[in-house]
């Protein structure tokens, strides 16, 4: 058998095992297309919650960076609304305000088919825990997705509480676009606050959400 003989052996070889792994990414990559915008709430001078090592504001960023990449590799178009410790204001008086509307412009104007905020919460008490995501009604699809994502999680993993309606905060009365805003659990809880410190578990959030949506465009 002469050198040439072998190379093309060797070179059909290793083609037949590369072929079923470019074919298993192909497979998974069910949100192709799909148009995806992350708000990591809070940011720059505005920290959020602050509850032992947590700051919010670094991890709704550090949720929102991995929920990108997860989403990157099935397929999805993904944008920020930040993707660092700054935030969208154009003014220092009404600073606040500034930002949210900034935030709900940019989703907006990107016209994406989901936005996903994202954020921590905190009480008095210790006691309170559980992820919990809100919805307006300022979307049809807002109250399914809420549905859809929290029966998901609750079927994965513990301490999800019930979906609820909020009309009241000011940047999701903007936002035209289906989405919800996702309350990762409560910092001010002891058990909640150690998980989200894990990476393992964030990972495992993350993933949990990524297949929430494309869940979502399933049973469309």
């Amino acid at each position: 058998m002469n050198k040439y003989k072998v190379l093309i052996i060797v070179s059909f070889i290793l083609l037949s095992f590369c072929l079923p792994k470019v074919t298993a990414s192909i497979k998974n990559m069910n949100l192709l297309g799909r148009v995806i915008v992350l708000d990591a709430g809070h940011g720059g001078v505005d920290n959020g919650a602050q509850n032992g090592q947590i700051i919010e504001k670094k991890l709704n960023l550090i949720l929102v960076q991995k929920l990108e990449r997860e989403l990157l590799a099935r397929g999805a178009n993904v944008y920020l609304t930040r993707s660092d410790d700054g935030d969208l204001s154009t003014t220092t008086v009404g600073r606040k305000r500034s930002d949210l509307s900034h935030r709900a412009k940019y989703i907006n104007d990107v016209s994406p088919d989901m936005y996903l905020s994202i954020h921590l919460n905190s009480a008095p008490s210790s006691y309170w825990k559980g992820l919990q995501i809100f919805y307006t009604n300022k979307n049809e699809e807002n109250k399914k997705i809420a549905e859809t994502f929290t029966n998901y999680l609750k079927s994965n993993i513990a301490n999800v509480r019930d979906i609820k309606y909020d009309s009241t905060y000011y940047m999701y009365k903007q936002i035209t676009k289906p989405g919800i805003l996702i309350e990762a659990g409560f910092i001010s809880n002891p058990d909640e606050n150690y998980l989200l410190r894990q990476e393992w578990y964030q990972d495992k959030l993350v993933k949990l959400i990524a297949d929430s949506i494309e869940l979502y465009y399933e049973q469309k």
